[in-house]
């Protein structure tokens, strides 16, 4: 009786570890990138970095040449064909929604980031409210899926230049550049601001709104770097509490759930100017156009609970201080804390009711 049930015992054990080993996902390395492929999944681009046991990945690259099938075995992904290349793969487009949006009493525009086939068949990356009247970006949306594979060659060596798509005025283009910005400040500020020292000293930079590392693959991670994607943001913002923000937003989700991100922007920087010392709103174009903006924010969405962040876009070591509705300061979440040196630029969590009360119902996903 009792060699029965080892028996039994044996063969239950060797179906479950059979089992295993048939339904092993594969998984997604920096070896597999290639950033000359668009990565399909189930009709949708790749959002988590495993493919299950059986299923198959595409990578795609235009509509005249043949695409390439991968396909997942026992945990294994099939090999790369030898000579498999793309020269030229299927674009983003920025498509206009024809949808009207508004944020911070200024109107604009929603367009998605797509690819978009000739069959119709579209796939949105995120969102952007865009408004031409004021050339600047007033908030974007996006989901940002679980996945663990980082990407340090392409964070060192593959990012790429900003480029122009959509619906924006080329002049806003030129306003970031280096010349263009130290001049601004020098006109609006008087010869003597210290703001921007020289047309070398890249203090304001841009700042993206949908973050790139929100995305997974090299040729999502290109998509995010369009001028309608950033805004001037200052130096100590976008490389330290900033980057604090994103940072936790991209560890939060697990590799089967998602969080949905709005990034946005509220008000208009004021700064001293160097002779006068009233404060000045700050524009990188004439006519009120591309401003600074005073507060940069996200909203994140996930298990049906909102946070709100928010940071005042200002390295300065002695920001001026300001009155603002902005919201009512709160706990901050599990796991993220802020450096309170003011050259990483004030940062805090706010009352997410209140928030939406101050800010507007486009910042409302819960």
């Amino acid at each position: 009786m009792g060699n029965k049930i080892l028996f039994h015992t044996l063969v239950l054990y060797v179906l479950i570890v059979s089992n295993v080993a048939w339904a092993q996902n594969c998984q997604l390395t920096e070896a597999n990138m290639r950033r000359d492929f668009i990565f399909i999944h189930n009709n949708d681009i790749l959002r988590t970095d495993y493919i299950p046991d059986g299923d198959t990945l595409t990578l795609y690259c235009n509509e005249r040449t043949q695409a390439v099938h991968l396909t997942c075995s026992r945990g294994v992904l099939q090999a790369m064909p030898a000579g498999a290349a793309c020269t030229d793969r299927l674009k983003l487009t920025v498509q206009a929604t024809k949808k009207p949006c508004s944020a911070s009493g200024v109107s604009g525009e929603l367009y998605d980031m797509v690819y978009k086939w000739s069959t119709g068949h579209t796939i949105t990356l995120y969102s952007i409210c865009y408004s031409t009247q004021r050339e600047t970006v007033l908030y974007s949306t996006h989901r940002t899926y679980g996945f663990n594979l980082a990407t340090p060659i392409y964070n060192q060596r593959l990012r790429p230049t900003f480029k122009q798509l959509g619906h924006m005025n080329g002049a806003r283009v030129k306003s970031f550049e280096a010349d263009d910005v130290y001049q601004r400040f020098n006109t609006l500020l008087g010869p003597q601001q210290t703001c921007i020292k020289s047309n070398r000293d890249f203090a304001l930079q841009r700042g993206h709104m949908a973050n790139s590392q929100d995305f997974l693959t090299y040729d999502q991670m290109d998509a995010t770097f369009l001028y309608m994607n950033v805004v001037p943001m200052a130096r100590g913002c976008n490389i330290r509490n900033w980057k604090h923000v994103e940072n936790w937003i991209h560890k939060l989700p697990s590799a089967t759930t998602y969080a949905t991100v709005l990034s946005g922007t509220h008000d208009v920087q004021y700064l001293q100017h160097s002779q006068t010392h009233r404060f000045v709103p700050i524009y990188l174009m004439a006519g009120e156009k591309n401003p600074m903006p005073m507060w940069l924010y996200k909203v994140v969405k996930y298990n049906n609970r909102c946070h709100v962040f928010v940071t005042l876009n200002d390295h300065s070591k002695n920001p001026a201080k300001r009155a603002t509705n902005i919201c009512q300061p709160t706990q901050c979440p599990q796991g993220i804390s802020f450096s309170s040196d003011p050259e990483a630029c004030i940062s805090f969590c706010c009352d997410y009711s209140d928030f939406v009360q101050q800010v507007g119902n486009h910042a409302k996903l819960c």
